[in-house]
């Protein structure tokens, strides 16, 4: 017999929490102070050719030997440009792909070694500058497999290959090097930022670390159940570990940056994705960061060297968060400015957030299943299941960890401004003009940050 008071009592909570989990997906934290939408005739007024990167770092050349290990990518080329633009000669590009920018440039050097190879990449940081005889002096590592969207356990082993496993072979070489080099590691403010847990419908607010939108460096540790659950934070805090207990082992002073809340500019996320795309969906739009362009995170590499030399008691082991100048920008607000100055058209559709996180889970269940199912079968037909099938194309991206977006963060690096000397030249207006321009201007290739690898 059917119990109809028990099937309305369950009919009335399935609609009550469907309701608080709308509410959550499309409200701000009550912390969030977002500045507001900028009128035309701000961003109009919006300019960036004062800017000048010198300013931000040490200017005058060290004359040192630097390896960039990741050169090619996207932190690692900000970097090389800045110790080039300072008058640095002796630069080694360490990368699985060719830097084209820099092939003319007599004092950029470039050696095609994987991290996961334990003896090429010995071999490739402790070889000798062919332009002095010496070895580098300055190691700075921006290798990473930045696998956002996976945060179950069989898509692990591909991030952990490279991000954890990368990291040893790096630090093992240069152990054995003599004197050894300074040690800089470009990790995430992912890292340091809870996870959200969108289910718990923000009645998780008052109780910390949900009760503040605010990150910094003098927050304790995250530790489980509060610490990042995607595969790409959690083997970035396994490289930060592996990085820490290397600092002061024969000698060899590390320190770590963590830039975010994301890096901005040409050929990122959330700016060049959507002039792009040739549809944006948007289900993030009233979300609120501080975000820092990829020219002032090259310029904290710099900054932290000079502090790693000459207050290693201060910096060396230690770990910094790296932003932007506040305030707080919403992703609607980003979109629009891209949209504003685009000479192109660029057509958002707006996404129920409800719909989206639904289909997200449904995506990576069916990645689960497909994966799992596919898996018996490779050891009789001799293939082995991808990670992302190529059908799926970027529909891949939707999935849980990727809603790690759907939610304030306002980040503090106010540590890194007093202990490195560490100062933003962008603001978030200034950067999204940029990256339009040199865009659209053919001056940058026309790739971002949403593009897909096969694994």
């Amino acid at each position: 017999m059917v119990n109809y008071g028990l099937l309305l009592a369950g009919t009335c909570g399935i609609v009550w929490y469907l309701r608080r989990l709308s509410l959550r997906l499309h409200g701000n934290h009550p912390a969030a102070t977002p500045r507001n939408a900028p009128i035309p005739e701000e961003l109009d007024n919006v300019s960036y050719s004062h800017i000048n990167m010198l300013n931000g770092i040490p200017t005058k050349p060290t004359m040192r030997g630097y390896v960039v290990v990741g050169g090619s990518g996207y932190v690692g080329k900000y970097i090389v440009k800045l110790l080039l633009m300072r008058g640095e000669t002796s630069v080694r590009i360490i990368d699985l792909d060719s830097p084209s920018e820099f092939t003319e440039n007599p004092s950029v050097s470039f050696i095609r070694a994987d991290v996961t190879d334990a003896q090429k990449i010995r071999e490739a940081i402790s070889k000798p500058f062919d332009s002095t005889g010496k070895a580098p002096e300055v190691i700075f590592y921006t290798v990473a497999l930045i696998r956002f969207w996976e945060r179950a356990s069989y898509c692990f082993g591909a991030s952990y290959n490279v991000n954890v496993l990368g990291m040893k072979n790096a630090l093992d070489a240069v152990h054995d090097m003599s004197p050894p080099p300074l040690f800089i590691f470009t990790s995430s403010a992912e890292t340091a930022i809870p996870s959200p847990r969108i289910g718990r419908l923000g009645l998780d607010w008052n109780s910390p670390p949900y009760n503040t939108v605010t990150i910094s460096d003098y927050d304790p540790p995250l530790v489980d159940p509060y610490a990042p659950t995607t595969c790409y934070s959690r083997t970035k805090s396994m490289a930060e570990d592996l990085v820490r207990a290397a600092n002061g082992k024969n000698g060899l002073k590390t320190a770590i940056l963590r830039p975010g809340f994301s890096i901005t500019g040409p050929n990122d996320r959330a700016i060049t994705g959507t002039l792009l795309m040739k549809q944006t969906p948007v289900f993030d739009k009233l979300w609120s960061h501080t975000n820092v362009c990829v020219w002032d995170v090259a310029a904290a590499h710099l900054m932290c060297e000079e502090a790693l030399e000459t207050k290693p008691e201060e910096v060396a082991g230690e770990a910094f968060l790296i932003s932007g100048n506040p305030p707080a920008w919403r992703m609607r607000d980003m979109r629009n400015a891209a949209k504003y100055y685009s000479k192109k058209p660029i057509t958002l559709v707006e996404v129920s957030p409800l719909l989206i996180y639904f289909l997200a889970h449904f995506v990576e269940a069916f990645l689960f299943l497909r994966y799992h199912i596919l898996r018996p079968l490779s050891w009789f037909l001799g293939f082995k299941p991808t990670l992302n099938p190529r059908w799926m194309g970027e529909l891949v991206y939707l999935q849980p960890a990727t809603l790690k977006y759907f939610t304030d963060v306002h980040i503090d690096d106010s540590r890194a401004r007093k202990v490195l000397g560490y100062r933003p030249q962008w603001d978030t207006a200034q950067v999204i003009r940029y990256a339009v321009e040199e865009v659209q201007s053919g001056k940058t290739r026309s790739t971002h940050g949403l593009q897909l690898k096969s694994f």
